[in-house]
């Protein structure tokens, strides 16, 4: 089973309560996806880099969870549907001692070997 990260932004006008409801709904739907939640980080409200819905803030979480491929797709589509979620976003989770000390040459020497060079 792979690991993966959703970052939802949800409206910035919603009580804490509603928040809380929101994040156990979402751990939730992993449980029953067959996921297991890992860790969830709540990033709190914070301006966004342009407007959704003429909104300027939204209110950050980050869910990192393990399971089957599929789950990503069906979490996604549950969170589109929900009318709360501005945005969301999934990524495989690439854990920070994988990533420390990598040279940005032997990066970009390593992607123009696999044919990834961005020439489209």
């Amino acid at each position: 089973m792979n690991k993966y990260e959703t970052t939802f932004i949800l409206e910035p006008g919603l009580e804490e309560a509603r928040i809380n409801e929101q994040v156990e709904k979402v751990s939730q739907w992993v449980k029953d996806l067959g996921g297991e939640v890992l860790e969830v980080q709540r990033w709190g409200k914070r301006r966004l880099a342009y407007e959704i819905g003429r909104r300027r803030d939204g209110i950050y979480t980050l869910v990192l969870y393990q399971g089957p491929g599929a789950i990503v797709k069906e979490l996604e589509r549950r969170l589109k549907l929900d009318e709360t979620v501005l945005r969301t976003l999934t990524v495989m989770h690439v854990p920070p001692e994988l990533t420390k000390g990598v040279d940005p040459e032997v990066a970009a020497a390593a992607a123009a070997a696999a044919g990834d060079d961005g020439d489209e």
